[in-house]
């Protein structure tokens, strides 16, 4: 799906396979680089997953938007909060896919919630015309 419908369509796909609600808003002009999608891609579903299997949320929320050269991904649930990029795999396994490509992640997750996890990649876009 990321290869032929790019980033915004895999990303739909992604969503509608899980049984909580998620909104997504994609604001993205064009196509990235095969390996920022994906390393984008795999960074939303892990987080993803995350929220299914930890957070105890009703819902979730994704924004990826496009900015001076940078892909900002945002994932934010309102479930129990205390999520720790320092505790356990998932979290510090994306920041390091992510750190390959100069990227960040940033969580925010005060007990009670909600979490909202930040992701930055820098990328050119190698096509103007939305995926």
């Amino acid at each position: 799906v990321l290869a032929d419908r790019g980033l915004d369509g895999a990303i739909h796909a992604l969503v509608l396979s899980h049984s909580m609600p998620v909104d997504v808003e994609i604001d993205i002009p064009g196509r990235l680089s095969a390996p920022v999608e994906s390393a984008a891609y795999f960074a939303v579903a892990e987080t993803l997953t995350n929220v299914v299997k930890h957070a105890g949320a009703s819902k979730a929320w994704i924004r990826l938007t496009y900015d001076g050269g940078r892909l900002n991904i945002l994932v934010g649930d309102d479930g129990r909060g205390g999520a720790d990029a320092s505790g356990g795999t998932g979290l510090r396994g994306i920041e390091r896919r992510l750190s390959a490509f100069d990227g960040t992640l940033v969580v925010t997750s005060p007990l009670g919630g909600p979490t909202v996890v930040v992701m930055d990649v820098p990328g050119e876009l190698i096509s103007t015309q939305p995926s």
